[in-house]
């Protein structure tokens, strides 16, 4: 995709997502910063937005994400439940090293599908739209994956 045309998506787009981050955020300046942000992070997909039927899928995602980091930086330390504190800290600090080194062992597709799955807690379609491939074959790679993760674990 040629950058006049990606302005020209960002452009169509950038109304509808300023909405929704709007809704999300309750602040027009951060929603603004989350948009302006969002697509930056849709600028280093633009080599991929052609293959999706709509572009819009993988800028509401990216949106939705963006804003959910805005909404957890809001809250500081103190506020939040044990819970909430996993799902902010680093992967690598809430989970067991011994399990995060099986996870690091899988092929790249497999690890990339888990950590989206169980770790971003993406849905199986989100994966699928964001890897260019099935739900089908995203639920079979993490059945795999898992499958994987689960004998090597239990072997170390």
């Amino acid at each position: 995709m040629l950058r006049a045309e990606f302005e020209s998506l960002a452009g169509r787009m950038r109304p509808r997502m300023l909405a929704t981050a709007t809704c999300i955020l309750g602040r027009e300046d951060e929603a603004a910063d989350a948009v302006q942000e969002a697509m930056i992070k849709l600028w280093f997909f633009k080599d991929r937005l052609d293959s999706y039927s709509s572009p819009e899928a993988p800028a509401a995602v990216i949106l939705r994400r963006v804003c959910i980091s805005m909404l957890r930086a809001r809250k500081t330390t103190s506020e939040l439940t044990d819970a909430e504190l996993i799902a902010v800290q680093p992967y690598e600090e809430a989970i067991e090293p011994e399990l995060l080194k099986a996870i690091e062992s899988l092929p790249p597709m497999e690890q990339a599908v888990l950590k989206m799955k169980h770790l971003e807690d993406m849905e199986t379609d989100e994966i699928a739209a964001l890897v260019g491939s099935t739900p089908v074959a995203v639920r079979t790679a993490l059945s795999r994956a898992r499958k994987k993760v689960r004998d090597i674990y239990l072997n170390m």
